[in-house]
């Protein structure tokens, strides 16, 4: 191996973590650790498995995952299976989603591969607000940097067009600008 060669790899050192663990110098993806850090936490609100928290909205479906929630999931002492799901439920939703109480049951327990859910308390109550998307702040253009985004549109005949596409150019710009800084 040349130090020309693409293909040679460079064995990277193991360096000691704050934790005592050993962490490999590089970057690995959220989704893998997130696991190993919501857990201990879902532990404490009632869940011994976290997945269903995570997983709710394709394990539900978009429909019933904005209609109910996943509050606790508890299973009888020594056995992994018969578990009891505990939901809260949007009132006006709370009579459609005991119909499809079956349903759901089934795939609770397709998601987890085993009969775990063996049946559903239901409690009515508000649900949390789902978080607002969060905007980028975007500052304003110069003079310049608007005369430059009509420049560039100037050729498009159809005037409402050039209107839209020169709005999109403009914020385009503005959040590119924002986020250089």
């Amino acid at each position: 191996m040349t130090d020309d060669d693409p293909e040679a790899k460079v064995a990277r050192p193991a360096i000691a973590s704050a934790s005592g663990g050993v962490r490999r110098d590089g970057l690995r993806a959220l989704a893998g650790v997130a696991p190993r850090l919501t857990d201990p936490l879902l532990r404490k609100r009632g869940f011994v498995e976290g997945r269903i928290v995570r997983d709710w909205p394709l394990i539900a479906g978009a429909d019933l995952a904005g209609a109910c929630l996943p509050e606790s999931l508890s299973f009888p002492r020594g056995r992994r299976d018969g578990a009891t799901l505990r939901l809260l439920a949007a009132p006006a939703r709370a009579l459609e989603i005991q119909y499809a109480l079956p349903q759901l049951i089934e795939r609770v327990n397709a998601h987890f591969g085993w009969a775990a859910v063996a049946r559903v308390a239901l409690r009515q109550g508000p649900l949390p607000a789902p978080p607002k998307p969060r905007l980028r702040a975007m500052r304003p253009l110069s003079a310049a940097e608007r005369a430059e985004v009509a420049e560039q549109v100037a050729p498009v005949a159809d005037p409402d067009l050039r209107r839209r596409l020169a709005a999109l150019g403009e914020a385009v710009h503005a959040a590119a600008k924002a986020a250089e800084k």
